[in-house]
This record gives C-alpha cells, sequence and structure tokens, in this order.
C-alpha cells in the first residue's frame, strides 16, 4: 500500500467537510450544543466523591463528555459507508487503482482528526463557560494522543456496523448498542459506586475519562493511571480496528 493515494484520499475525505455545509453544520454544532446542554443541567450540581474539592457535576463529567463526542463518530462512519454501498461507490472503488487497505486506511485518519477535533472543540466550549483545564500544553498533548485512539476504536465500530447492516437505519440501531452503554458508563455518566466503575472498565471511552479526569482536573501527569490506560486503550483500539477492517473487507471486497 503507497501512501500517496492514501494521503490524496484522506484530503478528499476532510474537504467533504467544508463542501456540505449541512454535515460541517452537525459534525461543529454536536459537540457544542452537547457542551452546552451538559454545563446547563449540571454545572450548579456538586457531591462528595468528586476527586478535586470544589468542582461541579459538569466540571467532573467534561473528559466523558470530551470522549462520547468522538465515540459518536462510530455512527457516523457507519452511515456514510452503508450510504456508499447503496450508490454503488465501493464497487466503483474496486475498479480503481485504489487497494481497499488504502480507502479503508484513509477513512480512518480523515476520521480520526474529525473525532479529535470534535472532543477539543467540548474543550474549547468548556474554557469558554470558565473552567479551567490542569496539565499545561504536555497534558493538552496526552489527552490529543488518547482521544486519537479512542477516534481508532469508534471507526473500527462504525466498520463492524456497516460490515452488517444492510440499511442507514439498520446502521442506526446497530450503532446504537454500543454507543448508548458508552455514554452512560464509559463517560462516567452512571458511574456512582465501585459496582457501576466496574462495568464502566468494558468500554473503551472509560481509559479516556478517567486518565483525562487525572490531567484536566489534577494536573499529575507522572500518575501511573495516565499510561495504564493508555496501553489499555491502545490494545482494545487494535483489536477493534483489526477485526473492523478484516469484517468489512470480506462482507464489501
Amino acid at each position: 500500500m503507497t501512501l500517496q493515494p492514501m494521503n490524496a484520499l484522506i484530503i478528499v475525505e476532510v474537504k467533504k467537510l467544508y463542501r456540505d455545509l449541512m454535515n460541517l453544520a452537525v459534525m461543529v454544532l454536536m459537540p457544542v450544543g452537547l457542551t452546552l446542554i451538559f454545563y446547563l443541567a449540571l454545572s450548579s450540581v456538586t457531591n462528595d466523591y468528586y476527586p478535586v474539592p470544589g468542582m461541579n457535576h459538569f466540571e467532573y463529567l467534561l473528559p466523558g463528555v470530551m470522549g462520547y463526542a468522538v465515540i459518536y463518530m462510530g455512527m457516523m462512519v457507519a452511515l456514510s459507508l452503508v450510504e456508499y454501498r447503496k450508490s454503488g461507490l465501493l464497487k466503483r472503488v474496486q475498479t480503481t487503482p485504489v487497494s481497499p487497505s488504502a480507502y479503508l486506511g484513509s477513512h480512518i485518519v480523515a476520521n480520526m482528526i474529525i473525532a479529535v477535533v470534535q472532543g477539543l472543540i467540548v474543550l474549547l466550549v468548556a474554557q469558554l463557560l470558565g473552567y479551567v483545564p490542569l496539565g499545561g500544553v504536555v497534558g493538552l498533548l496526552i489527552a490529543i494522543l488518547f482521544l486519537a485512539l479512542l477516534a481508532v476504536t469508534a471507526v473500527g465500530f462504525g466498520l463492524l456496523t456497516a460490515a452488517v447492516a444492510k440499511d442507514t437505519g439498520a446502521a442506526s440501531g446497530i450503532a446504537a448498542i454500543f454507543i448508548v452503554p458508552m455514554m452512560m458508563f464509559g463517560a462516567l455518566l452512571a458511574v456512582f459506586n465501585e459496582t457501576t466503575r466496574n462495568i464502566a472498565r468494558f468500554m473503551p471511552n472509560y481509559y479516556v475519562s478517567d486518565s483525562l479526569s487525572v490531567i484536566f482536573h489534577t494536573g499529575n501527569l507522572s500518575d501511573p493511571v495516565i499510561w495504564q490506560n493508555l496501553l489499555i486503550l491502545t490494545a482494545i483500539s487494535l483489536v477493534i480496528i483489526v477485526a473492523g477492517i478484516q469484517l468489512f473487507k470480506r462482507a464489501e471486497y
């Protein structure tokens, strides 16, 4: 697989955003709206189990909201691939010199970039609302790495969904099967005790929420849990994306 056609395809995928203003609006407004909803609903709520004194529930959940903005990309990937199949685009790709690996690789990288930007939009809006993240530039770079790995996982889920879904309606339903549990548990929305935390550990985005909480809430970048979570998330991402690519290639090519 040569990088030149793959790079060209990545550029094409990214360009689709500003060529389709409606799609661009959805990509931008989703994380903005999500952040505003959580802020308006939860910024006045406090509890005793927060890791930092004086924190409100919006600030506690913010790392999880950043991760949720990323995992939502899995549904978008599934819907776009199913639509490409219906329109015959995937069949036409097979008649070109572009290999399936290059085509799928471009999807992974392009959507990874988009998903990371969506996660960072959440953080930016939160800062405009008064949230002050700790960790500095290094902490932000580590957070981007976590978001990028989670985006790879989300794309993998999207590929798995597109491989079995026959239409966009089925793709939406199947995508909800993995998005809803990750929203409730992986984003820490329903994590209140050790039992729910143990359930959350089965969700890929939990390791993002947990690490970003340490980075942005405490600024302790040497905490071993950050690097432990990074290794776990890397392994999960590799397994899911490889499984997604293999199943989708077998179904389509």
